[in-house]
């Protein structure tokens, strides 16, 4: 069998840890020209004053790569990647209130 496996290395990291630009680049598929138009567009807020020295938020790490994956997938521009990343994390925004709702009236007397 001369499968090749590759692996990825994980690493949890707190919500308010910073990763290295180059990093995300790599943890996302993503090229640094697309993580620079993804931040130009407001999909993500780096900090640091040129790009290749950017670091972004941990945070951030699941919308780039949803939008990665849109843009390699799917071949969707970068624009259109950070609008259906916004729509899909509205849509689960509202998926979750209608749990919780309907928790709540469940609990209502009858």
């Amino acid at each position: 069998m001369s499968d090749a496996v590759e692996m990825h290395e994980a690493q949890l990291v707190g919500e308010a840890e910073w990763i290295a630009a180059s990093e995300i680049c790599r943890l996302c598929r993503l090229e640094p020209d697309a993580v620079i138009e993804l931040a130009e567009l407001g999909l993500v807020s780096p900090r640091g004053y040129a790009p290749a020295q950017w670091q972004l938020p941990a945070a951030a790490v699941p919308r780039l790569a949803m939008a990665g994956r849109l843009m390699r997938d799917l071949g969707i521009n970068v624009s259109g990647a950070v609008l259906a990343v916004e729509l899909l994390e509205a849509q689960r925004e509202l998926e979750r209130q209608i749990r919780r709702l309907e928790r709540l009236v469940s609990q209502l007397p009858e």
